[in-house]
């Protein structure tokens, strides 16, 4: 059966277009130079799809647009590339290489969970290219503007549905495409180093170093040696670890995948803690010595300051590029304090990636990520998937029974032990449990 290729100038879903900004404006580049472009700003009323448009002045144009896909899309996508400056600048790139530029927010009226309707991402990213067209059409008095669809990582996906699917754009460029192996086993194994060598970095790269031994598992215990052969051997180069040495610890977009994972692997999160074999049933192994599930009770709840509105990832900084716009997927509680009877103590504390699970109350269920202890005070970190924590907080009272438990976020770490890929093209090597 042949496929069919959608036809978004034909589809009368994308009929009721409106305009509701035109205005000229200037770009300022980062050598100090300003670049004219007119700013068209619209969409289409019934689908709650979004646009914008930048043209450059008709002696620029040279007959084509570039349309940007980012890879987590919220309802005011659209204007998510304006903010931008210097090298990471989509819009000056387009206007200072012949092209109009082009973005939408795909249909997307929320930034949290799955669109109804997945079509929504191409059909309307298609009918944006097809009605910027007639536009550029009547402004330059031009023939078919030629388009090119790009994006990374998620927008990656959405870039090769796009080309795959409709006529709409004569190229299209993906990039850091995500394989069915990389999500999430090259940031579980990340992960899993920065936790079981965030004691020997320093070592580590220091032994690296032009003046160093050259023997990197110098000084390191024989659980710290282990881990750094494996990762290395993973392809992790060891020359990487400087930047955790000079204390910058990242896990990427961990926090926005393990839900994902818990929800097509369940049981897995189990097996980790119960199943012999596995790492986490090993009493001597640093998972099972930084595990960390402590029982305690609320005193006080505390939300000083102005919060986001509702539905705002409130995480300043963070925009539409390839690794920032998972953030969109998470709220910031760095402006609440949740007092607590009482808190779990030591000099070595593993609280990345731990959850203050709430038992009883009404906000029975929540879980707030943990991102740091001050004493017996708590501040919440990036919550995955939280429209309005401030809203959520306020359901939390003194006396309702909360656990802070780091188990899912280390048992995740190993995770890319635990893989075989069913096409055999991805490779044969079946890594086994962690005994």
């Amino acid at each position: 059966m042949e496929k069919k290729i959608y036809d978004a100038a034909a589809d009368p879903a994308f009929g009721d277009l409106y305009i509701d900004i035109r205005e000229e404006r200037e770009r300022f580049l980062s050598d100090g130079t300003k670049v004219p472009y007119l700013f068209v700003h619209g969409g289409f009323r019934e689908k709650s799809v979004k646009f914008s448009w930048c043209f450059p002045p008709a002696e620029r144009f040279s007959g084509r647009f570039f349309q940007y896909l980012s890879p987590f899309p919220g309802p005011d996508e659209e204007m998510a590339s304006l903010g931008k400056d210097g090298e990471d600048d989509e819009s000056a790139f387009a206007l200072t290489h012949g092209a109009y530029f082009v973005e939408s927010n795909m249909g997307s009226a929320h930034a949290f969970g799955a669109q109804a309707d997945p079509t929504i991402l191409w059909k309307s990213s298609a009918a944006v290219a097809e009605a910027s067209r007639t536009y550029a059409m009547e402004l330059y008095g031009c023939k078919r503007p030629c388009g090119y669809v790009y994006g990374g990582s998620g927008g990656a996906y959405k870039t090769i549905a796009c080309i795959e699917n409709t006529s709409a754009w004569e190229g299209a460029v993906p990039f850091v495409i995500g394989s069915p192996v990389s999500l999430p086993n090259t940031i579980t194994l990340h992960a899993q180093g920065q936790r079981a060598l965030r004691h020997v970095f320093g070592k580590i790269v220091d032994a690296l170093d032009a003046v160093g031994s050259g023997d990197m598992y110098e000084g390191l215990n024989e659980d710290e040696a282990f881990m750094l052969k494996e990762i290395t051997a993973m392809g992790f180069p060891p020359r990487a670890w400087f930047l955790e040495a000079e204390g910058f610890i990242n896990d990427g977009s961990l926090p926005v995948q393990i839900p994902h994972v818990k929800r097509g692997d369940t049981g897995y999160f189990d097996d980790f803690w119960t199943v012999p074999g596995y790492l986490g049933t090993d009493p001597d192994s640093s998972a099972a010595k930084d595990r960390l599930v402590f029982s305690t009770k609320i005193r006080g709840v505390h939300l000083p300051g102005e919060q986001a509105e509702a539905g705002e990832a409130a995480v300043e900084g963070y925009d539409n590029d390839v690794n920032a716009a998972w953030h969109k997927k998470v709220a910031d509680g760095r402006d609440i304090c949740l007092e607590l009877e009482d808190a779990p103590e030591g000099e070595d504390l593993y609280l990345m990636g731990a959850k203050l699970l709430v038992m009883t109350g009404e906000g029975a269920g929540t879980e707030l990520t943990v991102k740091e202890l001050r004493g017996n005070s708590l501040i919440p970190g990036l919550c995955f998937g939280v429209s309005d924590l401030p809203g959520l907080v306020r359901k939390l009272k003194p006396g309702d029974e909360v656990v802070i438990d780091n188990s899912d976020y280390i048992a995740i770490q190993s995770y890319y032990r635990h893989q075989v890929p069913e096409d055999p093209d991805l490779g044969d090597r079946h890594p086994g449990h962690d005994g």
